[in-house]
């Protein structure tokens, strides 16, 4: 099998010698991009479509686009010290942010500045203290702009920035997002912290009815410190990660993460996830009607959901902490990277089935090739200085390019070039490899350990004894997608199942001595209503305290036989009736000892 067309995309490298542009097919230096050979180059952001490129190294920001092949610089803004750089949604706007200082006997400046990236003239500058949330988010159709300053959202309309259009005042409230959607229809959803003991809440609005009765949805929880949103590439539903800094349960040391969900439709609620531990990663699908999520102490689960948050297909558990869709949304890549041993699963989204699985040993990075075959890991500084380098794969585990740094020279960043959304048509998905290299690294050995007295022998130790298979090799098991409630309300009645099958068993010793019992004790009452006649030596030695206790025995005996015959029904009994039930054998025995006496 053949890889096909190859695209053109470039990849970017930042490192410790500067940054440049490295081509396809074997990825050598861009002849038409000249490189940026400054050791201080902090950030690179593309536009969305891939045509132009700004970075910062420190002393001035660059802005290059492309025109048959190369790359020509266009503007050069004599700003220091960017840090963050961020594109409009259409280009023709860039956000720069610094670190924000003050200097003894001069006025503050502003730190956040806003760049006509036709002009490279500056547009607005603002101050913008903290690097959280410091981005302003823009419509689609750039028409409007936001950003959240102390207690309150503002808007700008058609990019007049010297005019606050509309606003949202939410007192104490620390983060909003926008949906990714164009001016006709904007959604806006705000997190207002809780304090003294009150709950978190988002509040949901559609731009621009702002006011208290105009809230769309309304979301409440306990255990918040923050939140992350993740708005779908409709604009429909946004995924709230919440995290509290402690779990008061004393579960995890890492604090509590919990997964929630609103809707344009007005629908919120909570995505029950079906493990406890953390929640390492979110991600919605690019066409955005599913999402994939990786959570529980490890082994992790891996979760596909609708947008609805109804699950759709559970992938079981292992050694993973990412999800990621490729652009088509026909893959779903799921691997374990950082201190993990950089394992990835492919799995094809429609079909729900395995396509392939490799490793990607020292992997802190990965990322989709907008044309959806290819996948690019790295291996950077400062989470490893040693070995660092990246690696092109094909989804069916062949890996196709390796390029490895010399020991002294750092990676700090290796991304793709960036593409419009639908720059590549759907693909066949096949489970055959395509032709490939073999990896320079030696391939650690998957073999553990063995002292050489157990050699020779079969190992009975596993290291995860909870490891699930993937929801379609599961044999006769349902998915299971249920709070920590609903476990121990299924387990409860998997408990009353076993007891009353128990029950219907064969009768049990108990049960035969009882209706001995029973039995003697009708007998002898069928005596006792006979005929008043001549008993002889038997009437002689007849005791009516004896059968008086007989009787009371018997009536006790047949109360508790209700009891269980309610049992079964599944009737939900007292104490004192339960406490009852248990004296059982203890008349058993009373009542044969006077049978026998």
């Amino acid at each position: 099998m053949s890889l096909g067309s190859v695209s053109s995309l470039s990849l970017v490298v930042r490192g410790s010698k500067g940054f440049c542009l490295q081509a396809p097919e074997d990825f050598a230096v861009h002849q038409g991009f000249v490189p940026d050979l400054s050791k201080s180059v902090k950030v690179i952001a593309w536009t969305r479509d891939g045509k132009a490129v700004a970075w910062s190294n420190m002393e001035t920001v660059q802005i290059a686009r492309e025109d048959d092949n190369k790359w020509i610089v266009e503007h050069t803004i004599p700003q220091t010290k960017v840090f963050s750089l961020s594109w409009s949604p259409g280009g023709t706007m860039l956000a720069t942010w610094e670190q924000y200082a003050t200097t003894a006997g001069k006025q503050p400046q502003p730190n956040l500045h806003l760049f006509d990236t036709n002009t490279g003239e500056r547009v607005k500058s603002f101050f913008q203290k903290k690097m959280s949330n410091w981005c302003p988010m823009w419509s689609l159709d750039e028409k409007i702009c936001s950003r959240m300053v102390n207690n309150e959202v503002q808007f700008y309309e058609n990019s007049n920035f010297d005019v606050i259009a509309h606003k949202i005042h939410l007192a104490k409230v620390s983060n909003f997002s926008m949906a990714p959607g164009n001016s006709k229809s904007t959604h806006v959803v705000t997190y207002i912290p809780g304090s003294k003991g009150a709950p978190s809440f988002t509040k949901l609005y559609q731009y621009p009815s702002f006011d208290d009765n105009q809230v769309l949805a309304n979301k409440s929880f306990f255990q918040a410190d923050s939140v992350d949103f993740k708005w779908n590439s409709l604009g429909t539903t946004v995924l709230l990660l919440t995290q509290a800094e402690v779990d008061k349960t004393g579960g995890s040391y890492y604090g509590k993460q919990q997964l929630h969900y609103m809707s344009t439709k007005c629908d919120t609620g909570m995505v029950g996830l079906a493990k406890e531990g953390p929640i390492y990663a979110v991600e919605w699908s690019p066409n955005g009607s599913l999402f994939a999520a990786c959570y529980g102490f490890m082994p992790a689960k891996a979760t596909m959901f609708n947008t609805k948050a109804e699950a759709v297909f559970d992938f079981g558990t292992g050694p993973r902490n990412e999800v990621l869709f490729n652009p088509q949304t026909s893959l779903l890549m799921i691997g374990g990277f950082g201190n993990l041993r950089g394992h990835i699963q492919m799995w094809d989204v429609a079909a729900k089935t395995l396509v392939s699985e490799f490793d990607a040993p020292d992997s802190t990075n990965v990322s989709w090739c907008p044309d959806g075959q290819r996948l690019l890991t790295t291996t950077c500084a400062p989470r490893l200085r040693m070995g660092n380098g990246y690696k092109v794969w094909h989804y069916s585990g062949s890996l196709l390019h390796e390029k490895s740094f010399q020991t002294g020279d750092e990676l700090w960043e290796a991304d793709w070039q960036a593409a419009s959304p639908g720059s590549y048509e759907q693909f066949k998905i096949s489970k055959a490899m395509v032709g490939g290299i073999q990896p320079t690294q030696p391939q650690v050995s998957k073999q553990a350990y063995r002292p050489p007295g157990a050699r020779g022998t079969q190992s009975t130790f596993k290291l995860h004894d909870d490891e699930e298979a993937p929801q379609n090799t599961k044999k006769n098991d349902a998915p299971e997608n249920m709070s920590k409630s609903a476990l121990k309300n299924k387990k409860r009645k998997e408990a009353a199942e076993r007891e009353k099958k128990e029950a219907a068993k064969s009768k049990t010793k108990t049960e035969k001595d009882k209706e001995d019992a029973l039995a003697a004790a009708a007998t002898m009452n069928h005596n006792n209503k006979k005929s008043n006649t001549y008993m002889g030596a038997a009437g002689l030695l007849h005791d009516p305290d004896k059968e008086k206790k007989i009787r009371k025995l018997t009536d006790k005996l047949a109360s508790i036989q209700k009891l269980k015959d309610q049992i079964a029904e599944g009737k939900t009994l007292e104490k004192n009736q339960l406490d009852k039930m248990t004296k059982e054998q203890e008349l058993l025995d009373e009542l044969k000892t006077l049978k026998l006496s």
